[in-house]
């Protein structure tokens, strides 16, 4: 059963203190859905036997029905196409004398209406008939007065059983009652009742169920309940809230990481992939935003409204999949599951006085309609790495130094003074010549002579290894400020290098990403992967779950990368900070233009923007923005025209001016 409820679409009456509220759900009965259930004709490849006559040569079968809406003028709205042939012959031994056969196309026109017990029905009143063509056709006679006088009466015993969606509706939202609400939601979902309007349309038929609410104290939408506390404001959240809260969000976090990865599995295409992943991404940062600033206990709850928001994305993106023929195999399941979700959230969203609430076990029945077959809980949250979710994205293997994992998480301990063999090695390095820089200012010719040059060294990432072993728990300091600073802008080069070489970036836009890997290094971190704490050395992480030199959101990026590699290996972490900059650009780098000519500064603007705040903020900066994102911008821009003007950071300056604080 595919019905969909569309959860923007909820239509509620005014409020009246005498009497209790209707609210109207729009429900979209899909394509599919008709079709699967019109049970006098079999699923497509099977037929149907509609008339018989004395022998077998007379005969009328149809099959493969297909639904849509009627276009032509006129009071019918529905059209059903079924493919018919027709037999009228006399038996005589193993032939057929005086045989008429006909095949073709039988196109009913009709008006949906609802009958008692909530059953969707179709009275069709005229017939077309077409070759296999689509071109019209005649039939005259017995022919045509038999197909009238057997199809017509099917189509009209066909019905559609609003009911379950009904009673699922009701199992849906059992766990999600507050005990004191129970009578008053069971009541206003016993009172669910169709509308007679009925509305075609191209996807399929919607129908307005109406639901009378109680009278209930009015609520707060998308508030949490809670009085305040001593001191007469707002009241904070009790640890106890707070625990729940931030357990909340890492449910729907992996709910929907579990449902964008049945959809991702089951649709190949590109697009509608990337589309997930914008939903996945823009819901993670909006989730990072969450659990660094919870409502107080009489606030709107952030988490309905993302919940909401997301939803709604992930509605429409399914929903147009199907009607592009994208969903295969799993159309039915797919369009159950966004249903039975449409309900839910319509009915949290349309009833806040009822206290509902969307519960993991609420959460866990859609993720059941969407994939029955699957084990496992689709609510469990942890930070390692998805090798499903990486491959479904495309999302490389950052490169890791030499040193293994396991040596990593030993006991913090403090730096220690390079070997010979270091220095040695640091100081051919310095000589190392960053390709990117010369490749802007040389012609072709030179361009292309450098790139021999280049081809002649030693593979990338024994490089990379040598710089990030200079590098290893090394905090920078007054002493080593300067070599410091030579290795980590090596480092960064080398990282942009690699992205650039994989062909992650569009070669025009080259030299625009590096500046922007330096600037948006120096912007999160002051070019610091790591910090010293009272317990020795470690990582840089901010208050909200950003590590290291590329301040990588292990919340955001939860599941594609290795979170203790973020930590502890700068080779790591530059790596994926450059491969998630690399994608941003090329989604920046994708949406509509606004400027006339391209301009590289807007694009580095535009990516940064992106990576700080997700897909969706990539052009926050061209809009009137909240004082604290004007100020990340802003900052940004200036490092980056730094950048560009060959001004070096100063890192020690930056750190103590550092804009996030530390976890420490």
């Amino acid at each position: 059963m595919a019905v969909a409820v569309a959860a923007g679409a909820i239509f509620l009456a005014r409020p009246d203190p005498a009497r209790a509220t209707q609210v109207r759900i729009p429900l979209t009965i899909s394509q599919s859905a008709k079709r699967s259930s019109a049970n006098f004709i079999p699923r497509p490849g099977g037929r149907a036997q509609l008339w018989n006559g004395t022998d077998d040569c007379q005969f009328l079968y149809a099959e493969n029905p297909d639904f849509s809406r009627a276009t032509a003028s006129g009071p019918a709205t529905v059209k059903l196409e079924t493919a018919n042939t027709l037999g009228l012959g006399v038996s005589m031994g193993s032939q057929c004398l005086n045989a008429i056969q006909w095949s073709g196309i039988v196109e009913a026109l009709g008006v949906p209406y609802i009958a008692p017990g909530l059953q969707l029905k179709f009275h069709f009143t005229d017939l077309n008939l077409y070759d296999s063509a689509h071109q019209k056709t005649q039939l005259v006679g017995q022919g045509f007065d038999l197909i009238k006088s057997y199809l017509i009466p099917q189509l009209d015993d066909f019905s559609y059983d609003l009911k379950p969606a009904v009673q699922q509706l009701g199992a849906m939202v059992a766990d999600s009652i507050p005990p004191d609400a129970a009578g008053p939601v069971h009541a206003a979902i016993a009172s669910l009742a169709a509308e007679p309007g009925i509305v075609a349309l191209d996807d399929g038929i919607r129908v307005t169920l109406v639901m009378t609410i109680p009278d209930t104290p009015t609520a707060i939408p998308g508030a949490r309940g809670g009085a305040d506390r001593a001191g007469g404001g707002a009241a904070s959240l009790t640890p106890a809230e707070l625990k729940a809260f931030q357990n909340t969000l890492d449910q729907w976090d992996a709910f929907l990481v579990f449902s964008i990865k049945q959809l991702g599995d089951a649709v190949g295409d590109q697009q509608f992939r990337d589309q997930l992943l914008q939903i996945l991404l823009d819901s993670r940062y909006r989730l990072v935003q969450a659990l660094n600033n919870p409502p107080a206990a009489a606030e709107p709850d952030p988490v309905r409204v993302l919940f909401l928001d997301e939803w709604r994305q992930l509605h429409d993106a399914v929903r147009a999949a199907a009607r592009r023929g994208m969903l295969g195999a799993h159309a039915l399941e797919f369009m159950s599951f966004i249903s039975a979700g449409d309900a839910l959230f319509a009915l949290d969203q349309a009833a806040p006085a009822l206290g509902m609430r969307i519960s993991a076990a609420d959460l866990r029945r859609l993720a059941h309609i969407m994939a029955p077959g699957a084990t496992g809980d689709p609510l469990q949250f942890n930070y390692h790495e998805d090798r499903d979710l990486k491959k479904l994205f495309a999302v490389p293997e950052p490169p890791a130094s030499r040193h293994p994992t396991e040596e990593m998480e030993e006991k913090d301990v403090p730096p220690s003074a390079p070997s010979a063999s270091r220095r040695a090695s640091r100081q051919i390095a310095r000589l190392a010549p960053l390709l990117l820089r010369m490749l802007s200012v040389l012609s072709p010719r030179e361009a292309a002579a450098a790139q021999k040059e280049k081809d002649d060294e030693p593979a990338m990432l024994p490089r990379l290894q040598e710089v990030a072993d200079r590098l290893y728990r090394l905090v920078v300091t007054e002493d080593n400020a300067q070599t410091y600073r030579r290795d980590m802008d090596l480092l960064l080069d080398l990282s942009a290098e690699r992205q650039l070489g994989e062909s992650a970036v569009d070669a025009d836009d080259a030299t625009t990403y590096v500046m922007l890997v330096r600037s948006a290094a120096w912007q999160e971190s002051c070019w610091r992967q790591f910090v010293m704490a009272a317990a020795g050395i470690r990582w840089l992480e901010s208050a909200t779950g950003d590590i290291g030199v590329m301040q990588v959101n292990k919340h955001v990026w939860r599941g594609f990368y290795d979170i203790d590699r973020l930590k502890w290996d700068v080779l790591y972490n530059a790596g994926a900070g450059c491969e998630i900059l690399a994608r941003m650009m090329r989604y920046a780098s994708a949406q509509p233009k606004f400027d006339p000519v391209p301009v590289a500064g807007h694009l580095a603007r535009s990516a940064y923007a992106a990576y700080n705040g997700g897909p969706g903020a990539c052009n926050r900066w061209r809009r009137r923005e909240p004082p604290a994102l004007k100020q990340i911008d802003s900052s940004f821009w200036d490092k980056y025209r730094a950048v560009q003007d060959g001004t070096p950071i100063d890192i020690l300056s930056c750190a103590r001016t550092w804009g996030h604080p530390s976890a420490n």
